[in-house]
């Protein structure tokens, strides 16, 4: 299962680089890397939509009271232009998975008790800095938070309002799932989060 292959793979580079922190970092790139074509595949068809924006609002303008007839005309601008609109759903479909996979190892592999990580002190535990009102203050996910807002600012929008307001939400779902979570989890996305930038200014440059 998609568990026991990440726990194998991180066990197999701590034997390398003899640091947990540095496993998570080093298999999260790989996996990351062998993702790139589909992630490009993805972007590029997520700028098809955007361009093709003007054309839908004046499609949904003019058919607003003929539903059927509306999908039907944009279902022929997709086809004209050879856009797929649920294209830039499938590098997440596939990371949830990979996501889950990660959740499961890390919240039990007890290899992560005491490894530390800059301010972390144990990865397989919140990295709590300190307390307001009695709340704790878990420096990670809010990173990791700030990383998905910033990816999300310089993706290309894709028209698609139903999938504009998911990708809203998946900040808010992401720090509730990792907070009070292992904090190796939260390495784990922030990880992939700042190489998605970097491939987005990449393939946008």
């Amino acid at each position: 299962c998609i568990r026991d292959s990440l726990l194998w793979a991180m066990n197999s580079l701590h034997s390398v680089f003899g640091s947990y922190a540095a496993s998570i970092i080093v298999l999260t790139l790989l996996i990351k890397s062998a993702l790139w074509p589909i992630q490009n595949k993805a972007t590029n068809e997520m700028r098809k939509m955007a361009a093709l924006g003007p054309k839908m609002t004046e499609l949904r303008e003019k058919l607003k009271d003929d539903p059927q007839k509306m999908n039907e005309e944009v279902m022929k601008l997709y086809k004209e232009y050879g856009v797929n609109p649920l294209s830039g759903c499938f590098p997440m479909l596939i990371q949830i998975p990979i996501f889950f996979g990660f959740y499961a190892m890390l919240g039990t592999a007890i290899e992560l008790r005491n490894s530390s990580f800059f301010w972390i002190q144990d990865l397989s535990q919140p990295d709590t800095v300190g307390h307001l009102l009695g709340f704790p203050i878990n420096l990670l996910p809010i990173v990791m938070a700030g990383t998905m807002v910033w990816q999300m600012a310089i993706t290309p929008k894709s028209g698609d309002a139903m999938q504009q307001r998911i990708f809203y939400f998946m900040p808010i779902i992401f720090l509730v799932f990792c907070y009070n979570y292992a904090s190796g989890l939260a390495l784990y996305w922030t990880t992939q989060n700042i190489f998605s930038i970097v491939q987005l200014y990449l393939t946008r440059n």
